[in-house]
């Protein structure tokens, strides 16, 4: 399917600024934010029940709840693009602004009543509606040169870089940090959306009903996709919920130092990649499948074995410079993870998203599991080894799925 908004040669300047300026702004809102969000409902949780694993649970199981928004929410919103692509965005941008002061005012104790959690469970279910709604216009993948996935100059990108920092220092030294943090992201999602607000809508079509969706999900032909999102979710849970609250722990419960953690990753990864890049053209490994699953599992392993903040950041700038272009891009600048670069492209598109969001959940209920029978440290560990072999498993699984006719 070909989108009236693909081709970068035919949109006008006028539009490819609006776009990437309503972008800029909506990612500095997410890096400030989707770092710390799910730490503060751990830290919620954990001052109820004053158990860590008794808080871990409860944080997956909302985590479980936004997949679950998004995987009900994901066809209907699809089918919706022919109403407007400009219309999903705008809506995906409100939702998420407003699911952070949600957030916010339940952590303000606005929310507190019972059942316990109410609040939190809320703030659950309008993320994982934008996750459903947000659709990125993908010709800002397209005029990218080289494909990269910094779709920004590199300064703006150096400034959603500081961002984690900004907002861990926030944390540390100012009163009611959690409410200014979340707050001031939510002003940015609503501030990204008047650069859109003077163009030309445009609409897509969505060719499948609500319940065949779920049956194309299913189909034999599509078992490849299903399995590489599934796969790529499992990760991504992995990298953006298990893996920040680990740091978290073991940093002593520091907002300073993971925020500091976070921007010195980006900062290092924006001056590496392309280094990375080059070398591996120059020793001819760019399309070697067996060498992108070794790095993408050994980035996981150094995981299992930082325990230090230098450690974290090696770790971490590893497994990010090393991580190959693919279609479920994980934009770690603003920590999601989404099919397709972010963008709609075709009925495809949704099923990824729904494999994507199966395949979180999964890794959520085995990580809960894990927390009832062993110790803390220990369901971490075991989670980063399925981590590292879902990555590995990933690429694999990514290079040979081929999209089939329907």
């Amino acid at each position: 399917m070909e989108s009236s908004i693909a081709a970068a040669g035919s949109v006008p300047g006028a539009r490819f600024g609006a776009l990437h300026a309503h972008r800029f702004l909506i990612r500095i809102g997410l890096s400030i934010a989707n770092v710390f969000a799910w730490i503060f409902v751990f830290q919620y949780f954990f001052l109820q029940s004053q158990s860590i694993t008794s808080a871990l649970i409860a944080t997956v199981l909302m985590y479980i709840i936004a997949q679950i928004a998004t995987i009900v929410l994901t066809p209907f919103a699809a089918a919706h693009l022919r109403l407007g692509v400009k219309r999903s965005i705008i809506y995906g941008a409100l939702i998420s602004g407003a699911a952070y002061i949600y957030l916010g005012a339940t952590l303000a104790g606005s929310f507190n009543g019972e059942p316990l959690g109410w609040g939190i469970a809320v703030f659950a279910a309008l993320y994982g509606t934008y996750r459903a709604l947000y659709f990125v216009p993908y010709q800002l993948k397209a005029v990218t040169p080289d494909g990269d996935r910094s779709r920004m100059p590199l300064l703006y990108e150096i400034i959603i870089a500081t961002m984690p920092a900004f907002a861990g220092v926030s944390l540390a030294t100012l009163s009611f940090g959690p409410l200014r943090i979340l707050f001031g992201a939510a002003v940015f999602m609503f501030i990204s959306i008047l650069p859109l607000l003077p163009l030309r809508d445009v609409f897509e079509g969505f060719s499948w009903s609500y319940w065949r969706t779920f049956r194309e999900l299913i189909a034999r032909r599509h078992k490849k996709i299903l399995a590489a999102s599934f796969v790529e979710g499992v990760q991504g849970a992995a990298l953006f919920l298990i893996w920040p609250v680990a740091v978290f722990l073991i940093v002593g419960s520091s907002y300073q130092a993971l925020g500091i953690i976070v921007s010195m990753t980006l900062l290092l990864v924006l001056i590496l990649r392309k280094v990375y890049r080059y070398l591996i053209r120059r020793i001819g490994l760019e399309d070697s499948v067996s060498a992108h699953a070794a790095f993408a599992a050994s980035g996981w392993i150094f995981r299992i074995f930082a325990g230090t903040p230098s450690g974290f950041i090696f770790a971490d700038t590893y497994s990010n410079i090393t991580l190959p272009r693919r279609s479920h891009s994980i934009d770690i600048f603003a920590y999601e993870q989404a099919p397709d670069q972010g963008s709609y492209i075709d009925e495809y598109t949704t099923l990824k998203e729904i494999g994507l969001a199966i395949g979180r959940i999964i890794a959520c209920i085995l990580f809960a599991l894990l927390l009832l029978y062993f110790s803390v440290s220990i369901a971490f560990t075991i989670m980063f080894i399925l981590a590292a072999i879902a990555s590995a498993f990933g690429i694999v699984l990514e290079r040979s799925a081929r999209p089939s006719l329907y």
